[in-house]
């Protein structure tokens, strides 16, 4: 009877650890990214107000963020079954709090459909981070999967060693990235300037809403469980979930990688934004 129970109690101990494993591979940098995401943009969009002015701001650079930001709303209602009642992709108000929102219901005895506030609510940053995939590739032939093997584990959050080998990746690949746009400009000076547009209008709208925030996590809550309850049906058959995502984590740390330019971006335009606002003040007084 004894063993048994710590055969079962073994067996549990695996589900969980491949559960963390799973979690930390798909989700741990992309929360990490979110939060720093959205405090960047959120920052980049006040310093362009200030120095554009609302108006120039908005309708000269965030329609684009704006648009990209909504549809992405849209789009993961649809996949998870959600009604969409309404939708209007730009469309500031007065105050400056909304600029286009979606309106849509879901069942909310549906498991799947509660799982899909987690993807409805993180769209912005996952549409975001695909457009200026295909922009990159498309102007420079600058494919994100064939750089360097960026290792996703529960690793990187217990051991420094892993830790570093991270940092070794993304640096290696923004290296890359940073030599190719040198040389393109070189070449041809538009498809850099469109680059820049885009990161500046799509970065600087990557943000979250509270509605966005509190849908994704009870989302997330549900996507926890789902993982939980597939690896305990099935871990013994093999821990092949955890070897598939390990497969094709080149596609997934190079969707990370995206984000990290992004908000490596983010922060250079609000430091640029900032010195200007700095001169703007004195040229004004």
């Amino acid at each position: 009877m004894e063993n048994y129970l710590s055969q079962i109690l073994k067996y549990l101990i695996k589900v969980l650890e491949s559960t963390l494993n799973q979690l930390v591979i798909l989700f741990v940098p992309l929360l990490i990214l979110m939060v720093l995401l959205n405090l960047s943009a959120g920052l980049t969009a006040k310093l362009s107000v200030r120095f554009w002015g609302r108006n120039l701001f908005l309708y000269g650079f965030a329609w684009l963020g704006c648009s990209v930001h909504e549809l992405s709303h849209a789009f993961f209602a649809l996949i998870f079954g959600h009604k969409i009642k309404e939708i209007t992709l730009f469309k500031p108000n007065s105050s400056g709090e909304s600029m286009g929102h979606v309106s849509h219901s879901y069942n909310k005895k549906s498991i799947y459909q509660k799982t899909g506030n987690f993807f409805i609510g993180i769209g912005p940053l996952l549409a975001g981070g695909f457009v200026l995939f295909f922009v990159t590739l498309l102007l420079f032939r600058f494919d994100i999967t064939e750089g360097p093997a960026i290792t996703l584990n529960s690793k990187i959050i217990t051991e420094i060693s892993a830790l570093k080998q991270l940092s070794v990746g993304i640096w290696t690949g923004l290296s890359n990235f940073l030599m190719l746009i040198y040389h393109a400009i070189a070449l041809t000076w538009w498809k850099p300037a469109l680059l820049i547009y885009l990161l500046y209008s799509c970065g600087s709208s990557m943000t979250l809403s509270k509605s966005d925030v509190s849908g994704a996590l009870s989302g997330f809550l549900w996507l926890i469980v789902f993982i939980l309850i597939f690896n305990l049906l099935t871990l013994w058959l093999g821990d092949f979930a955890t070897k598939y995502l390990m497969n094709i984590v080149k596609y997934i740390s190079g969707f990370y990688f995206i984000l990290i330019l992004t908000l490596i971006s983010n922060l250079f335009f609000s430091l640029v934004l900032f010195i200007l606002n700095l001169f703007k003040g004195l040229f004004i007084s």
